[in-house]
């Protein structure tokens, strides 16, 4: 990229710009550059120098290009829903995307003198409403910093979060009782996160983890929390928390609950155990609670959450509910039904004595009952009184009726016996990992059975113990995760896992929870796992029958239940709304009339147009190649191509201004030489006539009888090579395809590539397509990356050593020979893979 260019690309510390400041830049950079286009042309006065330029500025535009369809390759791929991604990275790309955009348009019009001005007022039409979606900033509505609970309905969610909206319509509606208080409201949070300037750095969480991996997350998400806890909240909202603290509890005595109620959490996703929450917080210690709950919504457990379900930053929004503290005599968690049978009439009650905090976090064991309405006799409990759960069971059903699907209820019974719902949310169920769960059958003992079903499945793996935090972040793909205890940490592992089994946990616990809504094979309370399953050792979990074996099973693969709902997520929405200005192609046909710059509506189409026209503009300079006696010169090789040669530095041997041919013997070019070694190759010999079908030939004759003739597709006989002592490019468009090898090869392995590029035919379109699978074929085996659409393939050979790379370059010569017309060959789709390996093999006399 030139100088010119570079000084276009935008500000690393500012990547998010309004549309109004982005166009300026276009605008005023458009104007830079096109003042100097006359100056330049000044400075082209001697033939050669003006084809040099042209061809740099046709060079900088391919090298663009590759980058474009390798963004929209890259945006399609993420919206298949195959793996999680992260936006910002994305949306980054997409705005340098933006600024590409305007080099190959400035580059174009500097090659055809200002002819294709147009594309401007287009490319920045597109560039406006691309600017706009990819501001991920979220948008919050002004309100009250604080709202009372007797307030809050289901509505309030936006403002309060799921959780203590819920509460605000569960007292409302149905009458039960919830603790007394208030929310701390996500307008209150973006004002504390905005007016510290953090969002930026907040927002590049995501991106850290997928581009750098989880330990560069831990380290990303600690310097957040640490921003944290050197600021105060807004002195406007730190009032606010405590003028609603002292409306309630005018003697500041009481203890109240510093509660996450994340915009997202107990929605779709439970977000179960992800964010924190501080009991017995007095008034004292308020705002520092508040802190610390606030800050919950950007540690790496729930950065990695949201971003395995494809969620946005619109999701991490925290409100923070101020509750009185209960002084619970029972405690525990309710399933309105069975999450392994929903239709069963059956509620599940775990239970425990005081608070029911360490129930929940998988760090104690709890009392189940399973109850029928209607048979409370036939229920044993140590800590429940049959009246007792019998109101329950009734809180369960009306829970239910009232938000229309199972709940999962967090509940206390005070001291003079009062029922207290705490949390309502969607029950988790396990019905699609039932669906999917393989059946197996297998001989001789386990080695160890019991414990609870958090989630239905079987897998096999080794053993991986899990001790502390550290080792999280080590564990291997497809391992069976083993712990003393549950914990919702672990979710950062639940996309990778075979299975979990801990010694400690319930069913109805955070990490049961999300084992479900991952789909992964879970045995919880398993007392005694840790001590018999040792570490590495490969073991079979099934999860159904709470049962384990020695050695692997043969277990048909089934995907994690996340994994299948990416492609509906957040994240992917907004992706597929940028998309729809960066991936779509519609101009497809360059012979049409509506092939013109006002009709491009993507930056595909842009890319396109560029492409096409700076190939038509160079294909047209042959004449000026053909009168260039000093820098162009004609290759004198034995090949069926008429090749001029244009030397930038270094690439031939010294020669005398009257010479006009030059022998492969005189390049100096240590890319050509290789590749030049493999067109040579006498193995090949092209001057055979092959053994073309009657299909073949016909539907050749067909396509140039049908298609438009030559001389409008500009379909050339001249190729061209550019090159210096470590670069070349080779570029030709003969019979009806296009192929371009565009590569760098030194001493620096970091700055060593090969770029090919191959489209087109003279064959059906089927045919074609057969030899790019051939193409593919043979180019992923030489270790390209391959993306290959239709008769259209992109290959990328990125930074490998000067020796590889210059065997590579042979390889390509010789598969440049053999691809020539070898769409006539195409009779089936068995061909493509025959004649590859024919290749592979090195059997060219089939070619």
């Amino acid at each position: 990229m030139n100088d010119r260019s570079r000084d276009l690309k935008p500000n690393d510390s500012s990547p998010l710009q309004t549309p109004a400041s982005w166009n300026k830049r276009l605008v005023a950079a458009w104007r830079r550059l096109w003042r100097n286009d006359g100056k330049e042309e000044e400075k082209w006065d001697r033939r050669s120098e003006k084809f040099r330029m042209r061809y740099e500025l046709f060079r900088e535009i391919l090298s663009l290009n590759d980058s474009m369809l390798q963004l929209i390759a890259d945006i399609e791929d993420k919206l298949l829903g195959r793996a999680p991604f992260a936006l910002e990275p994305l949306t980054y790309r997409v705005r340098s995307a933006m600024f590409d955009m305007f080099v190959m348009v400035k580059n174009l019009n500097q090659i055809e003198n200002g002819r294709y001005r147009k594309l401007y007022d287009t490319l920045g039409r597109i560039n406006s409403e691309i600017d706009v979606l990819c501001n991920l900033r979220p948008q919050i509505a002004e309100g009250p910093l604080t709202i009372m609970m007797d307030e809050l309905r289901a509505s309030s969610a936006s403002q309060a979060g799921v959780k203590m909206a819920t509460l605000g319509e569960i007292r409302a509606s149905l009458g039960y009782r919830v603790p007394n208080g208030f929310v701390v409201t996500t307008f209150a949070f973006g004002k504390l996160v905005n007016d510290n300037d953090l969002w930026d750095k907040v927002s590049k969480l995501k991106g850290i983890l997928e581009i750098y991996g989880p330990p560069a997350l831990e380290k990303a998400c600690r310097e957040v929390l640490a921003d944290f806890h050197r600021i105060e909240p807004p002195p406007a909202v730190a009032q606010a928390i405590l003028d609603a603290y002292d409306a309630l509890w005018p003697q500041r005595d009481v203890l109240v609950a510093m509660r996450s109620s994340g915009v997202a959490e107990d929605g779709n996703w439970s977000h179960a155990g992800q964010y924190y929450s501080e009991l017995s917080v007095s008034h004292d210690l308020l705002l520092e609670s508040y802190l610390e709950v606030a800050a919950s919504a950007f540690r790496s457990n729930a950065v990695t959450y949201r971003y395995n379900r494809g969620l946005t930053e619109d999701e991490a929004l925290m409100a923070v509910g101020c509750i009185e503290m209960i002084d619970s005599r029972t405690s525990g968690i309710m399933f309105s039904r069975q999450f392994e049978d929903p239709s069963a009439d059956r509620v599940v009650i775990t239970a425990t004595k005081g608070l029911a905090d360490a129930l929940a976090a998988g760090r104690q064991n709890a009392e189940e009952v399973r109850v029928t309405p209607g048979e409370l006799a036939a229920v044993h409990s140590t800590l429940l009184a049959e009246e007792e759960i019998g109101r329950l069971i009734e809180a369960a059903r009306r829970l239910e009726d009232y938000f229309g699907s199972p709940q999962d209820i967090e509940w206390a019974i005070d001291q003079n016996g009062e029922l207290i719902i705490l949390q309502s949310r969607r029950m988790v169920d396990a019905q699609e990992a039932l669906a999917t769960a393989p059946e197996i059958t297998l001989t001789g003992e386990p080695i160890i059975s019991g414990g609870q079903t958090a989630c239905p499945g079987a897998r096999s793996g080794p053993v991986y113990q899990i001790r502390s935090d550290i080792e999280i972040d080590r564990f291997p793909e497809g391992a069976v995760l083993v712990a003393r205890n549950s914990s919702a940490k672990f979710s950062r592992l639940m996309s990778k896992c075979a299975a979990i089994v801990t010694d400690v946990g319930t069913s109805t616990g955070h990490m049961a929870i999300l084992a479900r809504e991952f789909g992964v094979p879970t045995i919880v309370g398993l007392a005694d796992a840790t001590s018999v399953l040792e570490q590495n050792r490969i073991v079979t979990v099934d999860a159904t029958s709470r049962r384990i074996w020695d050695g692997a099973a043969a277990i048909p693969e089934s995907k994690a239940l996340a994994r299948s709902r990416l492609a509906d997520s957040q994240a992917a929405r907004r992706l597929r709304g940028i998309a729809k200005l960066v991936s779509p192609l519609h101009l497809t046909d360059p012979t049409s009339a509506d092939f013109k710059p006002s009709k491009c509506r993507s930056l595909h189409d842009i890319t396109r147009f560029v492409h096409e026209k700076v190939y038509e503009a160079m294909f047209r300079i042959s004449d000026l190649a053909s009168r260039d006696r000093v820098h162009s010169l004609k290759l004198d090789a034995h090949l069926p191509l008429d090749i001029r040669v244009f030397d930038i530095g270094g690439g031939l041997a010294m020669r005398t201004p009257e010479s006009k041919d030059v022998t492969p013997g005189e390049v100096r070019s240590e890319p050509l030489v290789a590749f030049l070694q493999g067109l040579l190759d006498p193995r090949i010999r092209w001057d055979r006539p092959r053994n073309v079908s009657a299909r073949g030939f016909l539907s050749v004759l067909g396509e140039s009888m049908a298609g438009p003739p030559p001389e409008v597709r500009g379909v050339g006989s001249t190729s061209y090579i550019v090159l210096s002592d470590r670069y070349m490019n080779f570029s030709t468009k003969a019979g009806y395809h296009f192929s371009t090898v565009d590569t760098y090869c030194g001493k620096i392995q970091n700055k060593n590539y090969i770029h090919f590029h191959f489209a087109g035919g003279g064959a059906t379109e089927d045919r074609r397509s057969r030899r790019v699978r051939f193409l593919a074929a043979v180019l992923s085996h030489l270790g390209f990356h391959v993306p290959a659409r239709g008769d259209l393939l992109t290959a990328r050979l990125d930074k490998y050593d000067r020796d590889y790379t210059l065997k590579t370059l042979i390889q390509l010569g010789r598969l440049t020979m053999c691809a020539r017309q070898l769409d006539m060959l195409m009779d089936s789709d068995a061909a493509a893979d025959a004649f590859a390996g024919a290749f592979i093999r090195e059997e060219f006399e089939r070619f």
